[in-house]
């Protein structure tokens, strides 16, 4: 196996193994299991571990990422939400000048939630449901775009509901 990326991005990132979602734990000690095989099995073995490794490095690294990346996007979407909160413009008129509040315009991902809450579709939606209908936004455990939610509710299996 040329390198091991999931172990690779956590030393990068200085993210310690101990501290990881248990799922992702997990992950890590079956992989860490399956490379000591390499020494064990036979030649012809090894080429079909070898892609199950690769696999299950890439899955580590997804689930790692994803879970890193949601901490990143919430801090940065909360930083959106203070900083956009009230945006008024000024307009004059001949005797006082009057406050009217801007409409905010939707964000893709929100016109994209927006449209599954009109269809009623709020549980139990997976990850590559969102990505079929296009949404950016990296999904983590509790993701907020806009003024939805997205929740994740299942450990290994990428489901998530609107609220």
């Amino acid at each position: 196996m040329k390198r091991i990326e999931h172990l690779l991005f956590l030393k990068r990132n200085q993210l310690e193994i101990p501290l990881l979602l248990q799922p992702i734990q997990e992950k890590i000690e079956i992989f860490n299991r399956m490379q000591q095989l390499l020494d064990t099995v036979s030649d012809c073995e090894k080429g079909n571990l070898l892609t199950e490794l690769e696999a299950l490095d890439l899955e580590i690294l997804e689930d790692i990422e994803e879970e890193y990346a949601d901490k990143l996007t919430f801090n940065e979407i909360e930083e959106e939400i203070t900083k956009s909160e009230v945006i008024e413009e000024k307009v004059d008129s001949p005797k006082n000048k009057i406050l009217v509040p801007k409409t905010k315009k939707l964000s893709p991902d929100e016109i994209i939630l927006k449209e599954l809450l009109e269809k009623g579709t709020t549980t139990n939606i997976s990850r590559s449901e969102f990505k079929k209908r296009g949404l950016q936004t990296p999904l983590g455990w509790d993701t907020t775009i806009g003024k939805y939610r997205i929740i994740r509710t299942e450990v290994f299996r990428y489901r998530y509901d609107i609220i």
